[in-house]
């Protein structure tokens, strides 16, 4: 029996890391930064592509048309949560090298939220690309 339930757990998670599997493009979002003031995506002008693979995730984010952000590294995701743990990055990583976000996959729509103590600190929306 309970080789039966880790073998069902571990296609839970295969499932869930194939239904991220492609490629994403940025459509919408927010951050909160450092003041505490949330920072709209719009805004700024973002645009990103986000490249998810079986086990391995990229990105590269421009601002009005100049360079913003990269990143690359592992993650993991179930039913509820995708965490990403950056590798390469253009940024400063948190002290836990760790961002976990909650997610719905919505048709070709994947909507992400990171929270932290309690307040949301971060909001995305992705389209699939084809």
């Amino acid at each position: 029996m309970k080789y039966l339930i880790l073998f069902c757990s571990l296609m839970v998670s295969s499932t869930m890391a194939h239904s991220l599997k492609g490629s994403w493009q940025l459509m919408s979002g927010f951050y909160v930064n450092e003041q505490g003031q949330k920072v709209d995506y719009e805004g700024l002008k973002l645009s990103a592509i986000k490249v998810v693979s079986d086990k391995h995730f990229s990105f590269i984010t421009m601002a009005d048309g100049k360079f913003w952000a990269a990143g690359a590294g592992d993650f993991e995701a179930n039913e509820k949560t995708y965490t990403e743990r950056p590798v390469h990055t253009s940024y400063a990583v948190p002290a836990d090298g760790k961002y976990q976000f909650d997610y719905t996959l919505d048709g070709e729509l994947w909507k992400k939220s990171r929270w932290q103590d309690g307040e949301l600190v971060e909001q995305e929306v992705w389209q699939r690309l084809p």
